[in-house]
C-alpha cells in the first residue's frame, strides 16, 4: 500500500484551506466533507468521490477567474492550491503512459533528474525541491497540459509549475519503502485513483 491517497487528501485539504473535517475516516469520508464545504453552485459535478471533489475544486477555482492577470492576485493562493489538485490525474496518467512507476522513474532519471529522483524516493527525506518548468515541458505532452489549462482557466506556465510542485510529492507517496517499494502495488494504486477521476480526464 502506498501513500498516494494520503497525498491526494492532503492536497485537497490545502486547496480548501484545511477546512476538511478530521472526523471522517478514509478518502471517501474526507472527500464527502470537502464537497459539502465547497458551497452550492460552484461545481457542475454532482458525482461523489475524488472525481466529484476534483470537479468541486475546479468549480471554486474557475468560479471567479474569468479575468486573468493582476486582478486575480487576491485569489492566487487558493487558486494555486486548487491547481495542484487539478494536475494530479495528469501526473498519474503520465506515469501510466511511461509503463508504470519503475519506467517513469527511469524516464525521470534519463532526463537529468537522477539526484532529484533519489531524493524523492528516499523515505527519510521530507522536503523535495520543485522540478524546473523546462524539465516538465520536456516530459509532459503539451496538449495534455493545454487541456488542464483550459479546464482550470489558467496559463500553461502555471500548470507546468503545479506539475513541478506535485510530481515530487506523488513520486514520494508512491515509494513509501524507497527502492524496495513494490511497483505493482504503486501501479494498482495509480489505477484506483485514476478510476475515481476518470470523468475529469475526459
Amino acid at each position: 500500500m502506498t501513500d498516494l491517497t494520503s497525498i491526494v487528501e492532503s492536497l485537497a485539504k490545502q486547496a480548501l484551506g484545511g477546512q476538511a473535517s478530521q472526523n471522517n475516516s478514509g478518502l471517501g469520508g474526507m472527500l464527502g466533507s470537502v464537497l459539502g464545504q465547497l458551497g452550492s453552485g460552484q461545481s457542475n459535478s454532482s458525482s461523489g468521490g475524488l472525481g466529484g471533489m476534483l470537479g468541486g475544486v475546479l468549480g471554486s477555482l474557475t468560479g471567479g477567474s474569468s479575468n486573468s492577470g493582476s486582478e486575480q492576485a487576491g485569489n492566487s493562493s487558493s487558486g494555486t492550491q486548487s491547481l495542484l489538485v487539478a494536475v494530479v490525474p495528469l501526473i498519474l496518467s503520465w506515469i501510466q503512459q511511461q509503463g508504470g512507476l519503475q519506467a517513469a522513474l527511469d524516464k525521470l532519471r534519463g532526463s537529468g533528474l537522477t539526484s532529484q529522483v533519489q531524493n524523492w524516493v528516499d523515505p527519510s527525506t521530507s522536503s523535495h525541491d520543485d522540478v524546473a518548468n523546462d524539465h516538465v515541458q520536456n516530459l509532459f505532452n503539451d496538449q495534455d497540459v493545454e487541456q488542464v489549462a483550459e479546464k482550470t482557466q489558467t496559463q500553461k506556465q502555471d500548470v507546468y509549475g503545479a506539475i513541478g510542485t506535485v510530481l515530487p510529492q506523488i513520486i514520494n507517496a508512491l515509494t513509501p519503502k524507497g527502492e524496495q517499494t513494490n511497483s505493482q502495488e504503486a501501479n494498482d494504486d495509480i489505477q484506483k485513483v485514476l478510476g475515481m477521476v476518470s470523468g475529469f480526464l475526459k
